[in-house]
């Protein structure tokens, strides 16, 4: 890729304090990200409430005492302290547990998701400000050698060169092109701002953009990657599978723990006793096991109800497998077509833009082309420039919607790019 969008970008490795690499934006989001916290706030949250549903149930303490006049004068003063413990059965104890760690297990993974999410989503960003920063500059260029043009042909129009109409013509081109850099200049800014929304420290307040320098250029390189070990990757690393895998996995502990409910529940209970008469004070004890008569619910409902709840565990997993393989191969073809089209791209002769640009300028200068065929000229470079910018970014995006499907978070070995704008071949 030729003109701003060909550079590689050497500020992913290196930059200074107003420079804003990929690397530290990573860290940005990690350090900074709203969402983020409130995702780990709430992972935190979900694997606490299941490990307090696994304890073992704690013991009631209860006094009481009795006082009983006698018909001869005098009472009978009795006394109880019993303490009762309600009791697991050790095969429910143990799923519980299970089931605990299982739903932990799917808490921790829903937390990596959001953050997968999350680090597409600042890839993104980022790419929309390096995009709108080359769009601007390509616009500036064009822009300016419609100004050329413009005062090349007020020399010719004041020479009795160029008719009125002509110049009418020139002026209302310069006047789009000018407009077209105005709004390329405002979706900058606009690219800025989102990307600091990702980034920026609660305490700072609300800024009119981003603080930091982003110096990074679009760069091209033809990735393939195969399908069926970018599904092999999905399946084994995606986290939103965990998340389903361990969701499926406590629905069928707590479908153990809940066949126990067809039991009934037991209760030990035990404690010291006394017993005052006119005649004397004595101490004893109390002993006791409770069970429950399950005549009205036999468990069986329960039971039922949680089947449901793990067939439902299953089908919504098989459900979530389905949708990354759609995620994956619909990123794949994005990713095919886009370099395809990039390829077609680079072996084109429209590939000389500047070149002929600068040649119809001079040309045109020397009276020797018209007008309609220098604009035609200058509208022909532009957006042959422009497309190639698209093209790119598309194409960069696909690559990290791919990676995304496959569970590739800011923490992980990339596979198929590294940092936000340079890909790599993958070992795939």
């Amino acid at each position: 890729m030729d003109g701003p969008v060909v550079r590689v970008a050497q500020a992913q490795t290196a930059g200074g304090p107003d420079t804003l690499t990929f690397a530290r934006a990573t860290r940005l989001l990690l350090d900074h990200n709203p969402q983020l916290r409130a995702a780990r706030a709430r992972a935190q949250a979900d694997g606490q409430r299941a490990q307090a549903a696994a304890l073992f149930p704690n013991p009631t303490l209860e006094g009481s005492a009795e006082h009983t006049p006698r018909p001869n004068g005098g009472a009978d003063d009795e006394w109880f302290l019993t303490l009762t413990q309600p009791l697991n059965y050790p095969g429910e104890q143990r799923a519980r547990r299970q089931s605990a760690d299982a739903a932990t297990r799917a808490a921790k993974a829903r937390l990596q998701e959001t953050r997968t999410a999350l680090y597409r989503d600042l890839r993104h960003r980022y790419l929309a400000v390096v995009a709108a920063d080359a769009r601007r500059r390509l616009l500036r260029r064009y822009a300016d050698a419609v100004q050329q043009a413009a005062r090349a042909a007020t020399v010719r129009y004041e020479e009795g060169d160029l008719s009125p109409v002509r110049r009418t013509r020139l002026q209302s081109a310069e006047a789009t092109f000018t407009n077209d850099l105005a709004d390329a200049e405002q979706q900058h800014r606009a690219a800025r701002r989102e990307l600091a929304a990702l980034l920026r420290p609660s305490r700072t307040a609300q800024s009119e953009g981003l603080p930091y320098a982003v110096v990074d250029s679009l760069s091209f390189r033809a990735v393939a990657v195969d399908a069926q070990a970018a599904l092999s990757v999905a399946e084994a690393q995606r986290d939103r599978l965990r998340a389903r895998r361990a969701r499926v996995e406590r629905e069928r502990r707590a479908l153990e723990r809940t066949r126990y409910q067809r039991y009934p529940d037991l209760s030990l209970s035990a404690g010291p006793k006394q017993l005052s008469t006119p005649g004397g004070t004595a101490l004893g004890f109390t002993a006791g096991l409770q069970m429950e008569l399950p005549l009205w619910d036999g468990g069986r409902t329960a039971v039922a109800a949680q089947e449901g709840r793990r067939s439902q565990a299953e089908a919504a997993l098989d459900a979530t497998r389905r949708a990354v393989e759609v995620d994956v191969r619909n990123a794949l073809d994005r990713l095919r077509s886009y370099r395809d089209r990039l390829q077609d791209t680079a072996d084109s002769p429209l590939r000389k833009t500047d070149e002929h640009l600068q040649d119809a300028l001079f040309t045109y200068e020397q009276g020797e082309l018209t007008l309609f065929e220098l604009l035609d000229a200058i509208e022909a470079a532009r957006q042959t420039k422009l497309l190639r910018v698209r093209l790119t970014a598309k194409y960069l995006r696909a690559l990290y919607d791919l990676e995304a499907a496959m569970g590739v978070g800011p923490q992980d070995a990339p596979i198929v790019v590294e940092g936000a704008l340079s890909p790599h071949a993958p070992d795939l």
